[in-house]
Order: structure tokens, then C-alpha cells, then sequence
């Protein structure tokens, strides 16, 4: 976890799902800031399991900061995932993510560029009434042409949801697609197909993915053109600081807690 200051009020979350001991799971995933923040497993993909997972997260984030309160959090529109932030975050404000209402309908038609470009004209609008008045634009463009069924039940359902997708407005430093938690996420997706999934119970299961959250934040980037990065790992970018310039050294620092565990 970063320190108090700079703890992320803008978050991303998503479920990822694997398989646990041949069963499906959950792994509730909470980003910020390029970091893993969360990353808990869960039975199921309810409300109240979700809020059991991603509520690990907010306890330990408020170990080190008593009065955390995210701003915002993007999620893919799932409402078990939304209901469980605003359960463990009063003023949080959801975003729903434009992402996945465009891959939809990527999804049903993958040759339909000039669609595609239309619509991300409409997410490019620099103000919200801007947006709301884009929609409503390519709204009239869409109903003007001719599309497959399936193509248009997605696009409606994208129209429909412009209120929802204009709330990113309100809130000029939010994430407004996921892209964030799905680059991790990927990654995490390898970690377990090369494991065949997780094993064990909860506990051991969850160290695991702990383990491999906390070797992701604080291993150094790869080397680009010979440049020296500003940054050496997502962890010291968070925290604006490190320790120590050994990477392994740094994380043992930073994990070792000084001796000390926070009060629950």
C-alpha cells in the first residue's frame, strides 16, 4: 500500500475470473495509479461476496488512512461491483466504463470501421454536453442506415446508457475506461494459465496472488531506447519515493511494516 497522501481516489476495479481448485472463482481486482492495490479472492460474484473481497482493500487502505474516501471508481457496469464500492465507500461515484459498451459491438462487427470511428468521436467530446449532444448525433447517424439485428441491439443499448457514461464529466481526473485493470489483468490471466489455475484454500490462494500483486508494483520497468525512466517500478511512480535503488531491497522495506501491524 502507498502512503497516506498518496493513496489513489480515482480507482478501477474489475472481476477476473479463473479457476479455483476446478471450481470458478473470482479474483477481485481494485487498481490505482498503475499499482495493484486489491486483489482478493471470492466464491462468487454477489454483492455480498464482492463486498467481502473488495473490502479487504478498504481495510487495508484504511489502516493507513482512517478517513479514505475514493472519489470515483470504473467498473464494466456489472452492478454486484458497483453496490459493493458504494457499500464500503459512501461518496464514491461509480463510472461506468465506455470500453466495454464499444467492445460489444466491436465484437458483432469487426469490419464496421466507419461505426467504430463514430463512436469514438462521440467519447472524444471535450464537455458533457458535448458528449450527450454527440450521442444524440450519432444516434440520428445510426438510425438512418441499415445493420444487423445484433448489431443494433448493442448500439442501443450504448445510447441508452449516455447518461450514465456522461457522469465521467463531473469528475475531470476519473478513469472513464478500464484499460487501466485490464493491462494487469492480462498479465494475471498468464500467471494463472501457466499455474492451471489457483489451488488451495482461500488463504494460501490469496498469498499467492498477493505475492505475485506485490512482485508486479515493485519490479522495474524494461528499459526503453537507452533512456534512463524517471520512474523505476509503479510502486516508486505511486509513492514518489523509494528506499532503497535495489528493487528487492526496496520491497522488503516497504513490506516489512517497520515491525509494526495496523489496528483493525
Amino acid at each position: 500500500m502507498p502512503q497516506a497522501e498518496r493513496l489513489p481516489t480515482d480507482l478501477v476495479a474489475d472481476e477476473h475470473h479463473c479457476d479455483w481448485v476446478g471450481e470458478k472463482g473470482y479474483v477481485a481486482f481494485t487498481v490505482g495509479d498503475g499499482c495493484i492495490l486489491g486483489a482478493s479472492l471470492s466464491a462468487a460474484a454477489d454483492e455480498a461476496h464482492l463486498s467481502d473481497a473488495y473490502g479487504v482493500f478498504a481495510q487495508e487502505a484504511r489502516l493507513i488512512d482512517p478517513d479514505y474516501e475514493p472519489e470515483t471508481v470504473n467498473t464494466d457496469g456489472w452492478s454486484a461491483t458497483q453496490n459493493a464500492f458504494n457499500h464500503l465507500f459512501s461518496t464514491i461515484t461509480p463510472i461506468l466504463c465506455f470500453l466495454h459498451g464499444f467492445l460489444k459491438i466491436r465484437e458483432r462487427g469487426r469490419k464496421l470501421h466507419e461505426l467504430h470511428e463514430q463512436i469514438w468521436q462521440v467519447y472524444r467530446a471535450e464537455s458533457k454536453d458535448a458528449f450527450l449532444q454527440g450521442m444524440n448525433a450519432f444516434k440520428q447517424w445510426f438510425d438512418e442506415r441499415e445493420w444487423r439485428s445484433n448489431v443494433t441491439t448493442v448500439v442501443e443499448k450504448l445510447c441508452n446508457r449516455a447518461e450514465q457514461y456522461a457522469v465521467s464529466y463531473d469528475h475531470p481526473h476519473c478513469h472513464r475506461t478500464s484499460n487501466m485493470v485490464d493491462r494487469l489483468m492480462n498479465r494475471l490471466t498468464r500467471y494463472l494459465y501457466a499455474g492451471r489455475g489457483v489451488h488451495g484454500h482461500q488463504s494460501s490462494s490469496e498469498r499467492r496472488l498477493r505475492g505475485w500483486s506485490l512482485l508486479n508494483n515493485f519490479r522495474p520497468f524494461a528499459p526503453r531506447s537507452g533512456q534512463k525512466p524517471l520512474f523505476n517500478s509503479p510502486a516508486h511512480r505511486l509513492n514518489q519515493k523509494q528506499y532503497h535503488p535495489h528493487w528487492l531491497h526496496n520491497l522488503q522495506v516497504c513490506a516489512s511494516c517497520q515491525g509494526f501491524r495496523g489496528e483493525t
